[in-house]
């Protein structure tokens, strides 16, 4: 069964969000705090999207999961981790659409993201915003 997954590390709506939004798209709505807990959901569930943060921790034991380059720069992209997890999702064979969902308005940053992600939701996003781009980019 498809899903989504929502990788934030500030909880305090989040889980209410995945609720919510689950409802709404009639499937089961995942969340993770760190680039490592996502790339495990990632190859164990077969996810449409994952809605992201760009400054998310990478995790306690990130080179269980990470693939080389990321273990090499694990050091130095400890605050970056949504980059990482692009690099990650970018070795899946079947990619789910990614959504970023992050304060961040550094612009060179944001470009880093490039195509890779289908929408940029800024952070914090009132409820329905949040939800019609989810949905919205799903059913493209």
């Amino acid at each position: 069964m498809s899903g989504v997954l929502f990788v934030d590390d500030e909880l305090e709506n989040v889980e209410l969000i995945a609720e919510i939004l689950g409802e709404a798209l009639e499937m089961p709505v995942l969340v993770e705090q760190t680039v490592e807990g996502a790339v495990e959901r990632l190859h164990e569930q077969d996810l449409t999207a994952v809605v992201m943060d760009l400054f998310i921790p990478l995790g306690a034991h990130p080179q269980r999961v990470l693939g080389p380059r990321a273990v090499r720069y694990q050091d130095q992209v400890d605050h970056l981790g949504g980059l990482v997890l692009l690099e990650e999702i970018d070795r899946l064979r079947r990619r789910p659409i990614v959504l970023s969902h992050t304060a961040c308005t550094d612009h060179v940053l944001l470009e880093l993201f490039g195509d890779r992600v289908a929408r940029r939701i800024p952070k914090p996003a009132p409820l329905d915003t949040l939800l019609r781009n989810v949905i919205e980019a799903i059913r493209e």
